[in-house]
């Protein structure tokens, strides 16, 4: 189809994308000075009247549902061809599939798009309607002022869950769809979108499609670490007897709602639940200054420069590594996961800041805080460390450490992005318990024991 110059009062800009039987074109409403994106049915379908009535129950369904979870239809109309047309918000930030693609989901990320997700379909089951093709590629993601919006879209498929019985036509997507959708005139109810439910799940955490039916295969395999109760979730989701699967989009999503806000998966190192109140990189050499004490052979370490590195505010000095201390954050406070005092007062120095909770070994850095007085007895303990929200698996080595400023214990993952210490250790002059993360991509001990010995209150 050639690009028409508008439809309606809807002013074309480009070509968004086609399916089977519609294309999508992203347009502008200037009378209320605003992008949309414009569904039109496709031309090879003009004179099919089913696919017509399809076409339009679709934005019937989604007018009707009204839902923030949802696309919502603004408009409709037609063309002089007769081909009908409806009006959407146009998803600036592409689809869950564009987003998979381009990266590994952290495990929170993953959980909450699914959520969201779940939401949308739980609004369509409320309705009456079993979306029937739920894939990555069918949600979509839309900027917003409070935030990323998520959008379940595309209900080509859609049908009444009153007609499920009367279904004569297989429909979805191979690798989402249940094994129920497969056969024309099969006995359809909402555990169908509860099946491509856990199949967009698999893919969020794995970036892979699911295999075909019967799934033996569980997300933990690709993805090792995650949480056992959402594993079993996911499973049962992707279970060929849809007897197995959760009753309906409400009860898988609360589950995940529950499993994201547990505290086995929220258990993660300080440092990947804080926000910096304020960033400095650029300016870190005004806060930087040369050690007096330079690292010699002696310290296990022969030519490492230290330096020592002070946050505008608070009570810690480190010493760090001078080629790490590129780019720092300050003035760290909680931000997430419902733990208002989880630190007093914190200073991340990295070689790149950004990286810092991806996992990527190549990264270099040290986070330093110091817990409230009420958690000094506890220390660390608990924690399990997450490094792009994967919890660090295989062996850990304890030690103990003291000197005349520090006592406290040591852990170490060796194949935990790079190697990963962590250390809880209690002040020896101050009712203070530091917690101490640094990230090198191998093992030396004696750079740690100089990190620690360096670092003091004032």
């Amino acid at each position: 189809m050639a690009q028409p110059d508008t439809f309606g009062r809807y002013r074309v800009i480009r070509h968004l994308g086609s399916g089977s039987f519609a294309t999508v074109w992203l347009a502008h409403d200037d009378r209320l000075d605003t992008p949309v994106a414009v569904k039109v049915l496709a031309e090879n379908w003009t004179h099919q009247l089913d696919i017509h009535q399809r076409f339009l129950e679709e934005a019937r369904i989604l007018r009707q549902a009204d839902s923030a979870w949802l696309v919502r239809v603004h408009d409709i109309g037609t063309l002089p061809d007769d081909r009908p047309y409806f009006v959407m918000p146009y998803a600036d930030q592409g689809s869950v599939a564009d987003l998979i693609a381009r990266k590994r989901l952290q495990l929170d990320e993953a959980l909450r798009l699914l959520t969201e997700i779940g939401q949308g379909v739980t609004v369509l089951h409320r309705h009456g309607t079993i979306h029937r093709d739920i894939k990555p590629s069918n949600v979509l993601l839309q900027s917003s002022p409070v935030g990323q919006r998520v959008l379940v879209a595309d209900l080509g498929f859609a049908k009444a869950i009153d007609g499920a019985s009367g279904f004569t036509q297989a429909a979805g997507t191979p690798g989402y769809m249940s094994p129920e959708q497969g056969s024309p005139a099969g006995d359809l109810d909402v555990r169908a979108d509860v099946y491509s439910l856990g199949a967009v799940a698999y893919e969020l955490l794995t970036g892979r499609r699911p295999p075909q039916p019967p799934v033996r295969v569980p997300p933990s395999r690709l993805r090792p670490g995650l949480p056992r109760e959402l594993d079993a979730l996911i499973m049962s989701a992707l279970s060929a007897d849809r007897g197995q699967r959760p009753p309906d989009a409400k009860a898988f999503t609360d589950r995940i709602r529950a499993i994201r806000m547990s505290p086995g998966s929220r258990r993660r190192t300080w440092a990947s639940r804080l926000r910096p109140v304020g960033r400095r990189t650029a300016a870190v050499a005004a806060a930087v200054t040369a050690l007096a004490f330079g690292t010699t052979a002696a310290a296990g370490s022969p030519g490492l420069e230290f330096t020592a590195v002070r946050a505008a505010a608070g009570d810690l000095h480190l010493a760090v590594p001078g080629a790490w201390a590129q780019q720092f954050h300050s003035g760290l406070s909680p931000g997430v996961d419902g733990e208002p005092d989880a630190v007093d007062d914190g200073l991340l120095v990295a070689t790149d800041i950004d990286a810092w909770g991806d996992g990527d070994g190549a990264v270099s850095g040290v986070f330093a805080a110091l817990l409230p007085r009420e958690r000094g007895a506890g220390g660390a303990d608990g924690l399990t460390p997450t490094v792009g929200a994967v919890p660090c698996a295989g062996r850990v080595e304890r030690r103990t450490f003291a000197d005349r400023r520090w006592r406290g214990e040591v852990w170490y993952w060796p194949d935990c992005g790079g190697a990963l210490t962590m250390a809880a250790l209690r002040s020896t002059t101050a009712d203070r318990t530091l917690y101490l993360e640094v990230r090198q991509p191998d093992r030396r001990p004696e750079v740690v024991n100089r990190i620690i010995a360096g670092t003091r209150l004032v």
